[in-house]
């Protein structure tokens, strides 16, 4: 269906020319650029990137790109690091400062563009999505076993001229035929695929399909779109597939999730809070409950951290209705420190899995204060709440038949 795909960037330097902090990247890159520091000083500061491999001559890499002079303003761009975790990466489309700059699939990153990361087969097991949706470049481990990227549409010529005939569909012939019969376009197949993989019982009927092989896409009608009522079917399913892309980008506000009146089974999710029941202030913000280390070569690993599992008290149960079903009957309490925490996240929540990741607890390992060297800001706090009422809603949506439009 989607026959082009690209794998994505592989830096293996991470902790150089990736960031939770663009002036943070900047500052680095500044430094790394800058002739008059010498290799040796380079090298204390960022002992990784100077360190040669069979592949990667650091002085030689550095001392090219010093001659040529930069950074170049356009390499800091968003980076989708793990699913909900946007960074900001420094793509050098020079040398091998970056280990696999995937400089084929760079082009096709424009606005508009959709792309859909998975794996060709899931080393897990079929017990959780292993698609990711973003708009921006992706990280080869944004799924854990490895993440090709697929898009709805390849670029053709110079991606800064927005004119019509610069990109085409990426589909295959039979593909576009039956999209022809039907009347709609790739936008609408891709949809269509993103909530078929994020289907729980389309991966419990082809679990052992989808543990040796590419996922097989079933689709109404095929091959040629003929049927009662298969473009309605087909439209619903794409819709399903609008609303998950939405969930799915934790840059894309969503009205009712993240923005304006909540939700009511959503509004009491993740809520920030204080064990004396004040506003967050000061070191409240900061996360010392031992979710990350570093551990060999700057790599994090996770922690423990602290939670406390709890039945939902009244008021939640209330607010949370018939979601109970899909969400579970316990809650958790998710601590930043031993004042502050994260009030009622249901357990499907704090246990959801994308990409072979245990979502919320990884972006908890990344932003321990050992490790990002700072306190959270406040809107990093309001981003893991509003990650958790994304999850809340994904998995009630994904829950649903796709008859029902609620």
């Amino acid at each position: 269906l989607l026959p082009k795909s690209f794998p994505g960037v592989k830096t293996s330097r991470d902790g150089f020319l990736v960031d939770v902090d663009l002036d943070r990247l900047r500052a680095r890159t500044s430094d790394y650029f800058d002739a008059g520091i010498s290799h040796d000083e380079v090298a204390r500061r960022y002992p990784d990137l100077m360190q040669s491999t069979a592949r990667y001559d650091a002085r030689a890499v550095r001392d090219a790109l010093c001659d040529r002079g930069g950074p170049t303003e356009t390499g800091f761009i968003r980076f989708a690091y793990r699913p909900f975790d946007h960074r900001w990466l420094y793509w050098e489309s020079d040398t091998k400062l970056l280990d696999e700059k995937r400089a084929d699939y760079q082009p096709h990153i424009v606005e508009g563009n959709l792309w859909i990361s998975a794996a060709q087969h899931l080393r897990r097991g079929a017990d959780e999505p292993q698609a990711c949706f973003v708009k921006q470049m992706g990280s080869l481990h944004l799924i854990e076993r490895g993440a090709l990227m697929f898009p709805a549409w390849l670029v053709d010529k110079d991606p800064g001229i927005d004119a019509s005939g610069t990109r085409h569909a990426n589909v295959s012939d039979v593909a576009q035929r039956f999209l022809d019969r039907l009347g709609a376009g790739v936008d609408d197949l891709f949809y269509h695929v993103l909530a078929v993989l994020h289907d729980p019982a389309y991966r419990e009927r082809n679990a052992d399909a989808l543990r040796i092989g590419w996922p097989r896409i079933p689709l109404p009608g095929w091959p040629d779109g003929a049927g009662d009522g298969v473009q309605e079917i087909f439209a619903r399913t794409a819709a399903r597939g609008r609303e998950l892309a939405a969930l799915l980008d934790s840059e894309t506000p969503i009205a009712g999730v993240t923005t304006g009146a909540l939700r009511p089974e959503l509004a009491r999710i993740a809520v920030p809070s204080t064990v004396d029941g004040k506003n967050m202030a000061g070191n409240d913000f900061a996360l010392m409950s031992g979710w990350g280390h570093f551990g060999a070569r700057g790599t994090v690993m996770p922690g423990a951290g602290r939670t406390a599992e709890r039945p939902y008290t009244t008021e939640e149960r209330t607010a949370l209705a018939d979601s109970v079903r899909t969400l579970d009957e316990t809650t958790f309490d998710v601590y930043l420190n031993d004042k502050s925490f994260w009030k009622n996240v249901p357990r499907s929540v704090w246990t959801y899995k994308l990409g072979g990741y245990q979502v919320l607890k990884k972006w908890l390992s990344y932003r321990e204060r050992s490790v990002l060297d700072r306190p959270l800001k406040f809107e990093e706090v309001q981003h893991f709440t509003d990650t958790a009422r994304r999850i809340a809603r994904i998995i009630k949506i994904s829950a649903q038949d796709v008859s029902d439009s609620r």
